[in-house]
């Protein structure tokens, strides 16, 4: 091969290098718009590639499958590695601190994927099983990572052996509903800014913990 020809083949190789991260985003961007206006299984790989201006073809190069349009979009979304970071919580603070701050967390995460998170929740419901997959994968993350943190303050001795996984799941449904409660307009103003929402999410949820959790040692 001639230098020329060389230099041929590295420019097509490094353009296609440029283009794949680009063109990879434009699929999950179209994925997303589309997932969110139809709803998943109404959504087809056509309908994808339409809207982000390429072939079928195209999006199989990037993606095997719709549900594996799904999977990247969670973990790119960073829902993932943000209750992950959750588990690793210490227990040096008192435990009402460490649960507010996972709570708020929690919340600020559910808050930036508010439509991504309502489209996982309606198609879930609706029984669509890769939404249902979606759905239990990340409630399993997030109830892991609360497991985990009130474990430690149970070796501590600040709570009974077996009340972690119980308060885990309690705090879960409490913060869950409370979302779905801002998502459908009740108690918070569709025309909340997102600050507004999170402040009157986490206000609710510091309230309610306190009225959960066990009293601190010392005090009757």
């Amino acid at each position: 091969m001639d230098s020329g020809a060389a230099l041929s083949t590295k420019g097509i190789a490094a353009r296609r290098t440029r283009r794949g991260p680009h063109t990879r985003k434009r699929i999950l961007d179209a994925s997303l718009h589309l997932f969110s206006e139809r709803g998943f299984a109404r959504t087809t790989v056509r309908d994808i590639a339409r809207e982000a201006g390429i072939t079928d073809a195209g999006i199989f190069y990037h993606f095997e499958s719709k549900r594996d349009l799904l999977e990247a979009l969670v973990e790119e979304r960073g829902i993932v590695a943000g209750l992950q970071q959750l588990q690793r919580v210490s227990a040096d603070l008192p435990l009402q601190e460490t649960l507010l701050w996972m709570a708020r967390g929690a919340i600020n995460i559910m808050d930036e994927n508010r439509d991504f998170l309502r489209l996982i929740m309606m198609e879930g419901l609706g029984g669509d099983d890769s939404a249902l997959e979606q759905y239990h994968h990340l409630v399993d993350l997030w109830e892991n990572a609360l497991t985990a943190a009130l474990q430690r303050y149970a070796e501590k001795g600040e709570l009974s052996r077996n009340a972690p996984e119980t308060m885990a799941r309690q705090v879960i449904y409490l913060i869950l509903m409370a979302f779905q409660d801002t998502l459908l307009g009740r108690h918070v103003s569709p025309k909340a800014t997102p600050g507004e929402r999170r402040e009157a999410l986490t206000e609710f949820a510091s309230e309610t913990l306190k009225r959960l959790l066990p009293n601190p040692p010392g005090t009757p």
